[in-house]
């Protein structure tokens, strides 16, 4: 049997775009000798769908879609899509033979146990004499599939994380992934990575098939579409990619690329073909226009310049100039077209009297020049704030970040350094100034000063947290922020000697702080193990993380539960005790023993008494029962027979 994996880009939910492009390649895969071709999972709704599947119109769309593409193909092509499911959402993956229409994991779970309860578990079948099964998440259900499955097909849900070399498919293969699932398992592995940007997780490709013995016999090309064709031959040894034709997961350069593949399917998915960007002269902006190439083309690229007034001194003079100087080696750099403005003036904010922060003024000046340069060219406006903008967004207005996307809004600012070496590596067009520590420093002076411009109706608690933030180094602010978003960790468990705590529960504050803020910013590409995107916390939160001692023991839920447990053991005997005397008090009331009478029950001796009654009780009803209704005598102790009278077994408990 001959798979082959169809690593095809589209416009996300385009149903009758994408199923044009499923028959175009399932005939080049038949061309090729293929019996089966896999698509990619995202392509019809994306991983967070939302209430998308809810809708009946959309599901009944696609199904039809997919019914008429059934009867176009000419082989048997599996296509993931999600669906309702039990009150949930299911990554169906319909298979398309014959004409007809198979949701294999729906079908094989009702088959498997006459009801949809183990829809869950991935589905397994015979396709021209290879047993397949299909899975969406392969470590976790690798040991589940039956003994006797000969290939595994892994559609990759998971958008790229450079902190997951996992993400990138064949790259990671060097590095020793997937390999020991293959060779442990015994099975050939067939992945279906994505290509393109879906919503705001972006992939990067590299489909492959490895076969049981952990070499990969056939590769997809990483960041292009692509089809790849194998023959599975269990048992035999086909011939192998070679080591040193594989690609190698740099992290620099696979962010990169997937950046550019995002913010180019991005734009596409908008409607633009040409994008914009304020150049402020730092190494955000400059990095922005240098992504914004990449992907569209040095004639689809506008840089905006805005002269900057109110300089007083030669050093204020001479720091414009550079600025200056530094935006037009970029533009000269990249081939884009330079919009150059004056200076917008603010005169008119000192002559009102009304107190203002000029420095706001500015950049909401600049960011609605370059807005105006954008419309006027049909372009995007991309901005070029950071994760790290992101985390310390606070309570300041969004005008000054005016955009419609912004590709490093999941990229700490720290990190902007060792893209900049990476692609000016490739070719040398952010200037070298920029591309240093001192650069993301003075970046990093700004954002903090916007923090505490956020916090001007408190003066003396601006004051301080300015004096305290500013102690810290750009990689720490960072690296806090990291620990937080990224990590989930705590104030407590961030803080060191290194990082003060009182440091790191102003930054935890104002993350928190900033939530509503987010909310009104320019969507981010998912590049992070946890993006705003995932991490959502209320906006009108008042709680704060401040940490706690180091000697303080917190609570926690196994904690309060096993209290518990040895609270009931350490009770046992009390609780029998009262439950003995509840039943004595219960016959009492029904005897008509007066109180006195029930306490004498209670006591040991009287405890004896009452259970020779019982016993002496029971004698004279089976006899009584036995000489008026025919009973036969008890058999002695042992199981009762069906049908039989309950012989064996003593009054009371037949009772």
């Amino acid at each position: 049997m001959i798979i082959a994996l169809a690593q095809i880009d589209g416009r996300l939910g385009d149903i009758e775009g994408i199923c044009d492009r499923i028959v175009e390649q399932a005939r080049l895969a038949e061309e090729a000798g293929a019996h089966v071709m896999c698509t990619p999972a995202p392509l019809f709704a994306g991983i967070l769908p939302g209430s998308l599947v809810d809708s009946p119109d959309y599901l009944g769309d696609l199904l039809a879609a997919l019914q008429r593409t059934a009867q176009e193909v000419g082989i048997t092509c599996l296509v993931p899509a999600v669906i309702p499911c039990a009150g949930s959402q299911l990554f169906e993956v319909f298979m398309l033979k014959e004409g007809r229409l198979i949701p294999t994991r729906t079908l094989v779970a009702s088959r498997r146990s006459g009801d949809l309860d183990e829809v869950w578990a991935p589905p397994v079948f015979d396709v021209d004499g290879v047993r397949m099964g299909l899975t969406f998440d392969l470590e976790r259900d690798i040991d589940r599939v039956p003994t006797g499955t000969d290939l595994i097909v892994y559609f990759q849900v998971s958008g790229f994380d450079p902190t997951d070399m996992a993400t990138a498919a064949v790259a990671a293969v060097p590095d020793g992934h997937f390999r020991d699932l293959a060779v442990n398992s015994r099975r050939w592995i067939a992945c279906m990575a994505p290509v393109g940007a879906f919503d705001e997780a972006a992939y990067t490709g590299g489909s492959f098939v490895m076969d049981d013995n952990g070499r990969v016999v056939a590769a997809a090309p990483c960041f292009e579409e692509g089809l790849v064709a194998q023959e599975i031959l269990r048992g035999q040894m086909p011939p192998a990619v070679p080591q040193n034709e594989l690609p190698v997961f740099h992290q620099d350069a696979w962010l990169w690329e997937a950046l550019v593949i995002y913010l180019r399917d991005n734009l596409a998915a908008r409607g633009f073909t040409r994008a914009a960007v304020l150049l402020a002269g730092d190494l955000p902006s400059s990095l922005a226009a240098a992504l914004a190439v990449d992907a569209l083309g040095s004639r689809n690229v506008t840089g905006v310049l805005v002269e900057r007034g109110r300089i007083f001194t030669p050093q204020q003079q001479a720091s414009e100039q550079e600025r200056l100087s530094a935006v037009r080696a970029l533009a000269a750099n990249l081939h884009i077209e330079l919009a150059e403005h004056a200076a917008p003036r603010a005169d008119w904010l000192f002559q009102s009297g009304v107190p203002a922060d000029e420095s706001a003024f500015i950049a909401q000046a600049e960011q609605l020049i370059a807005r105006t340069e954008a419309q006027a060219r049909g372009a995007c406006l991309v901005s070029s704030l950071t994760k790290t903008d992101y985390a310390l967004a606070g309570e300041v207005l969004p005008m000054p970040y005016l955009g419609s996307v912004a590709p490093f809004g999941d990229v700490y600012l720290t990190h902007l350094e060792f893209l900049a070496r990476y692609r000016n590596g490739v070719s040398p067009v952010v200037p070298a100034r920029l591309v240093t520590l001192n650069a993301v420093e003075a970046r990093m002076a700004e954002a903090l000063a916007a923090v505490r411009r956020g916090m001007s109706a408190l003066p003396t608690y601006a004051d301080r947290v300015a004096a305290c933030l500013e102690r810290l180094e750009a990689t720490q602010v960072d690296s806090i922020l990291d620990a937080h978003v990224d990590r989930n960790r705590g104030a407590a468990d961030i803080a060191s000697a290194a990082l003060p705590a009182e440091a790191v529960r102003l930054l935890l504050m104002q993350v928190r702080r900033g939530e509503a803020t987010r909310r009104m910013l320019p969507p981010a590409a998912i590049v992070s193990a946890r993006s705003f995107a995932e991490r959502a916390w209320p906006q009108a939160l008042a709680w704060s993380d401040l940490g706690h001692e180091d000697d303080e023991e917190r609570p926690t839920v196994e904690g309060l539960v096993k209290a518990e447990v040895e609270r009931f053991e350490r009770n046992a005997p009390d609780a029998g005790e009262r439950i003995r005397g509840e039943i004595i008090g219960l016959l009492g009331d029904i005897l008509g023993l007066d109180p006195d009478e029930q306490e004498q029950l209670q006591s040991e001796e009287g405890r004896r008494r009452l259970q020779e009654g019982f016993e002496r009780f029971e004698q004279e009803l089976r006899r009584a029962m036995g000489s008026g209704g025919g009973m036969r005598p008890p058999m002695g102790p042992g199981p009762m027979l069906p049908g039989a009278d309950g012989e064996g077994y003593p009054f009371f408990s037949q009772n």
